[in-house]
Formats: structure tokens, sequence, C-alpha cells
């Protein structure tokens, strides 16, 4: 298997990202449709209308059945539903936005109150998730996060919800455990919510999974190529790291040969939107 680059923003980044223009990308019934629209939810209230009162935040422990196109929403208001039954999100952070980014008048598209969002919600993944770092990166499991209504906003509602989230394919959410936090301390969680591959990862006919799904290679070591401020290695550099593998390979299935293993890593325009992370891969019998 030659060494190949791959995609993996949905594992290295936080879900949505940052900018307004990416929550704007799909948005179903439901969600925040447009600054035009929000502003005229914005509009000061008529001297004859009664008070409108805010819904309530949300709390952490919620449960909820979202699908994928509900990640890319500003806000979400979906029915809570059983923990103990399917869902797909689960709540492990509310927090109140800072009053010098979230204030009256500013619309929750703002870029200063998605990347605030963004980063409180990615900050507190870790630690909540459990595991170390290489375990995090061989999970398909992220976080994204959701505004008020632009409406309960203006209000003033401040609140960003922080969900977990695992990415079952390209474009699906999986199921989630009734209970997920510290789910990464455990090794074996990977066997259902590891990086896998339905066919040999890099090429075009290749599709990222949960390792609960059909697949043909699984991402079994995470290596880092670099910190966040440094310069893109190369290809050649990034290959080298990669002779590696067989040894981090065989440690992990605890075998001396008789394997087929892989490598994959970020790509130059990979590295400059954050990645850092290659895999070792092996060629699984599922």
């Amino acid at each position: 298997m030659t060494s190949a680059t791959i995609a993996m923003a949905a594992l290295t980044l936080l879900v949505a990202g940052c900018s307004g223009s990416d929550k704007a990308a799909s948005m179903p019934d439901g969600g925040e449709t447009s600054s035009a629209d929000a502003s005229q939810s914005a509009g000061a209230a008529k001297p004859t209308d009664s008070p409108k009162l805010l819904p309530p935040a949300p709390e952490v422990g919620e449960c909820h059945k979202l699908t994928f196109s509900d990640v890319g929403l500003f806000s979400n208001q979906a029915k809570e539903v059983s923990c103990g039954g399917t869902h797909t999100a689960s709540t492990f952070m509310v927090e109140t936005l800072p009053e010098r980014i979230a204030f009256e008048g500013v619309d929750i598209q703002n870029a200063a109150v998605q990347t605030s969002a963004a980063e409180t919600c990615k900050a507190a993944f870790p630690a909540f998730i459990g595991g170390d770092a290489p375990m995090r990166a061989l999970a398909r499991l992220t976080a994204t996060y959701f505004l008020p209504k632009q409406r309960d906003f203006d209000l003033g509602a401040r609140w960003v919800r922080c969900d977990v989230i695992a990415l079952q394919s390209q474009q699906a959410l999986g199921p989630l455990p009734s209970k997920v936090k510290g789910l990464l301390d455990d090794q074996d969680a990977l066997d259902e919510v590891g990086l896998c591959s339905t066919a040999e990862p890099g090429v075009e006919v290749s599709t990222l999974v949960m390792c609960t799904q059909p697949h043909e290679f699984r991402a079994l070591a995470a290596v880092r190529l670099g910190d966040n401020d440094a310069a893109y290695p190369g290809v050649v550099r990034a290959e080298d790291t990669g002779q590696q593998c067989e040894e981090l390979v065989s440690e992990e299935l605890g075998v001396e040969g008789g394997f087929t293993y892989g490598w994959t890593f970020p790509s130059a325009a990979d590295w400059t939107a954050g990645q850092r992370i290659g895999y070792c891969w092996n060629k699984t019998t599922d």
C-alpha cells in the first residue's frame, strides 16, 4: 500500500467550523435561515406587544436525535429524547458567551460569536470524552455547537450548547451510548467509534466510517507530524515518518508479521487547515 494523503477535517477540527458561511450552507426548516430574516426578527417590540418570554436554556446531559444536516445550523431546538434510546447527540456543556462578544445588536452569525462558541466547545471536549490525544485522534467522535435562535439572542439568551456527536460515515451521524462521559478512557471503545475505511485509505473510492460499519482498513495508530505553529514538513519527510507504522501496527496487533499496513498523512492544504495527524492503517479481515 503506497503513501497517500487523506482529508481528516471532520476528525481534527470542530464540526461546522467557526464561520457563519459554513453553517449557512444547509438550512432545513427550524434553523436560522438568513441574516435578513434574523434582522427582521430582531426589530424592537411595539409598545402594545406583550412581553416575550425566553425558552429555557439547554441543560447538560440532554440527548437529541440529530441528522448530519442539523450540524450545519446555527441553532437547534430539536425535541429532547431519552439518552437510553436511539440518539445521535449528547449535550456535554452549556456555557455563557463573553459579554465583550455577545451583546445586544450582534448577529449570531457574527464571526467573533461563532469563533467563541466553537473554541469554547473544542476546549472542553477532551476532558469530557477522555482518552489521550492519540486515542481521540483515532475516534470518530467530535464536538459541535449551537446558539440560541436570533430572536432569543436579541431577548438576552447568550448561551452556547456543546454536543458530542459520532460521525458514522461521510454524511451521517451514528448512535451514541447512553453514557458518553469518559468514553475514550476505555480502549475497547474504538471497536465501535474508531476510525475505519471502506477501501484503501486515500484512494478515490474509499470512505471514512465508524468501525461498526463495513470496512477493509482500520486506523491503529495516530502520529502527530508537528506542532500547530510548525511549517509543513513536505511530502518526502511525511512519507519517511510513516516508516514507523510497521512497528506500531505490529505492537497493536501483538504479532510479528503477516499483516498489511499503510500510512496516510496531511497534504499541504490539509496542513494549512490545521491538520497535523498521520495514520497507520491495518488491512482487516472484517
